[in-house]
Order: C-alpha cells, then sequence, then structure tokens
C-alpha cells in the first residue's frame, strides 16, 4: 500500500469523502483531572461518562481504572469520580499485566465499558471483556468466569458513538470496533502490530452474551453480511502504512516509548457517527502523529483525510500530538463541521511536554 501525502492541515483527494481538515496543535479546552486514555459515551442525562487509565480521574484515588461524570460545557468541564480499581473490572492475564478502558457506550440508561488486560510495558493485550452498569457508572456488573474475548482476538473493543443515548444507532444494536494484539504499534514485536481494524454487532438487550456478537463478513452487493464465526470476518480498514521509519538513532528506548519508529498507524482511538455529515469518524494515531479516517458507512470503506506529523521529541506547549484519540459526539456542532478530539500525552513519555487529563482541542472539516 502506498503512503499518502502527509499534510498537517488534511488533503484534498477527489476519491475521498472529505475535501480538507485542520485540527489544533495542542488541547484548549481542559478539564482538570488526572489520567489518559478516556474513552467516553454522550448519556441520557446530558452527561459524558468516560475512563481513564492510570491516575485518580476527576477524584483523588489513584489507579488502573476510573469511570468519571463530566458535566458542563467545553468552557466548564466538571467531573467527579464514581468507581474505581476492582469496582470496574479484572485483570484475566496474571502479574505483569494491569487493566485498560477501550470503550465506553450509553444506550437505555445503562452504561457499557469494554476494559482489556495490557501489559505492563503497553506492548500485549491478550484478554478483554464488557462490564455494565445500571446507576450511571457506581456499580459494575461482568462475567468473572473468564474473559469475553481472548487469544489476542478483538481484545480493543471501541463502541461506535451514536449520540446521546446512542441515538443514531441501528435500530437494536451496538456496534463494536476492534483491533488484535495489541492497543497500538507493539514497539518490541511481542505481537503483530495492528493493521486491521474489525467491525462487530450486538443486539442492544445482549451486550454481555459473547454468542450473540457477529462479525461483519463483507458485502453482498451493497448489503453487509454478519458472521458469529471469527474466521469470516473481514477488516474494515486494511493500513500497513508505517510512520517515522528507523534510523540509526530511533532505538534508544529498547522497545519503549523513547525513540519509538516504524509505528504502524491504527491504535485505540474512537469511531464517532457525526450525523449532520452522514460519516464515520476513526481517529487513530502513532506515538508521533494523527490518522484520521472517514467512511459513509460502519463498514467502510474508510478513507485517510487528515495525517498531522507532530515530529520527534521533545515536544512544546504550542505543539503536541497525543494518544487515545476520541470524538466525543456532545461537542459536534449542528453542522457536523466543527468538533472536539480528545487525546494525551503521558508524562512518563520523553516528549518534553505533557497533558494527562480530559483535554480537547478542535477539529474542522469540510465535506466533499
Amino acid at each position: 500500500m502506498s503512503a499518502p501525502p502527509i499534510r498537517g492541515a488534511g488533503f484534498v483527494d477527489d476519491n475521498t469523502v472529505v475535501a480538507a481538515a485542520t485540527v489544533g496543535d495542542v488541547p484548549t479546552r481542559i478539564g482538570i483531572s488526572d489520567g489518559d486514555l478516556w474513552p467516553n459515551c454522550w448519556a441520557d442525562d446530558d452527561a459524558i461518562y468516560a475512563a481513564n487509565g492510570d491516575g485518580s480521574g476527576f477524584g483523588d484515588e489513584f489507579s488502573d481504572i476510573v469511570v468519571n461524570r463530566i458535566d458542563g460545557g467545553l468552557d466548564d468541564l466538571i467531573g467527579e469520580a464514581l468507581a474505581v480499581g476492582d469496582a470496574v473490572g479484572q485483570v484475566w492475564s496474571g502479574e505483569g499485566f494491569t487493566r485498560k478502558p477501550t470503550g465506553m457506550a450509553c444506550v437505555g440508561g445503562d452504561l457499557y465499558l469494554a476494559v482489556q488486560d495490557l501489559r505492563a510495558d503497553f506492548n500485549e493485550a491478550p484478554a478483554a471483556t464488557i462490564a455494565v452498569s445500571h446507576d450511571k457508572g457506581r456499580t459494575w456488573e461482568w462475567d468473572r468466569s473468564a474473559p469475553m474475548f481472548d487469544d489476542h482476538v478483538f481484545t480493543t473493543i471501541m463502541f461506535a458513538d451514536f449520540g446521546k443515548d446512542a441515538e443514531h444507532a441501528p435500530e437494536g444494536y451496538l456496534y463494536a470496533y476492534g483491533l488484535d494484539g495489541n492497543w497500538r504499534d507493539s514497539f518490541d514485536d511481542s505481537v503483530p502490530d495492528p493493521v486491521d481494524l474489525w467491525l462487530a454487532r450486538v443486539p442492544q438487550d445482549a451486550v454481555q452474551d459473547r454468542s450473540a456478537w457477529e462479525f461483519f463478513a463483507g458485502l453482498d452487493g451493497d448489503e453487509p453480511r454478519w458472521s458469529d464465526d471469527l474466521a469470516e470476518r473481514v477488516a474494515v480498514l486494511h493500513d500497513e502504512r508505517l510512520q517515522h521509519p528507523s534510523n540509526a538513532d530511533a532505538h534508544a528506548g529498547g522497545g519503549q516509548t523513547v525513540g519509538a519508529a516504524n509505528l504502524s498507524v491504527l491504535s485505540q482511538g474512537g469511531v464517532t457517527f457525526n450525523e449532520p455529515l452522514g460519516l464515520y469518524l476513526y481517529t487513530s494515531w502513532t506515538e508521533l502523529t494523527f490518522e484520521f479516517s472517514a467512511s459513509k458507512a460502519p463498514w467502510g470503506p474508510f478513507e485517510l483525510f487528515l495525517s498531522r506529523d507532530f515530529g520527534r521529541y521533545p515536544w512544546t506547549d504550542v505543539e503536541m500530538g497525543g494518544y487515545g484519540t476520541t470524538i466525543p459526539s456532545k461537542f459536534i456542532s449542528d453542522d457536523g463541521r466543527r468538533m472536539w478530539v480528545q487525546s494525551n500525552v503521558c508524562p512518563c513519555a520523553p516528549a518534553g511536554i505533557s497533558s494527562y487529563w480530559f483535554g480537547l482541542r478542535p477539529l474542522a472539516l469540510e465535506p466533499r
């Protein structure tokens, strides 16, 4: 696959559904908090519910996972921590692994949270399950006998964001996108880097029933085909591009964040349905770039419309990238052309700057 041109303000291509796009240099709307990742959903009570990893969220108790409620608008993001650690999920893979939130959904007033096992060095994600809350995030239930997904297959689960209480979701279903192997490039190649984005659907009344899940298995004409057999699934996006090819000084970190190179471009971000434009937006990233794609249908084809390269570290407080990129549907403008992207920079990275809170930057696009 040939690499598209890299342009910080997006690029024009007659074959894409987006003519041009721009994304902010830094987060400019911040909810004072502590943590990263922040998969989120917009609930029927008008609040955003979001889960963070490795921090105290909007509370004061540190954990590898915290569930939070966020109220207010862009200029007054006010949150509270609701549930922490063992009250949210469990680790299936033993010593050396922690819990990380990867996706959230709100439907019928209930909240669903996808939680994965992630190795402590961030290079392997072997298992995942889904918890449910019937009381807006304060208590959570899940099958404690076994994970819903294992063997590194569909273990980074990102629920599609269909707006307030999933109001635009296909009737009766939740959709979820997934990656195999790891949540992003496996820097030490413990597992294959994700190059395929997968799609599944499940009835809204059976989200925790693994046998009820169906996977996109291609098209019959214009109609999607679904199968409960993982062997029949077909990727909605296949992308083998690599960003920042290796060079003589690229591997100082021995597989860690320092000196990241040869970065695969599919990572844990989010897919948001922009209802005014009728577009599905997948916000992915690498250690050093944003990689945003769009499609007119949940099963693709997804087409890259923005690849923003923030350059090698150190970054500054006037230009920085980030990971865990999502578009909260609550803040999509009425015409769909203005949105806000959540992303993070960890103080554990040698980036020279950090953005370790629920922070939003503007995204503007022009549809074709």
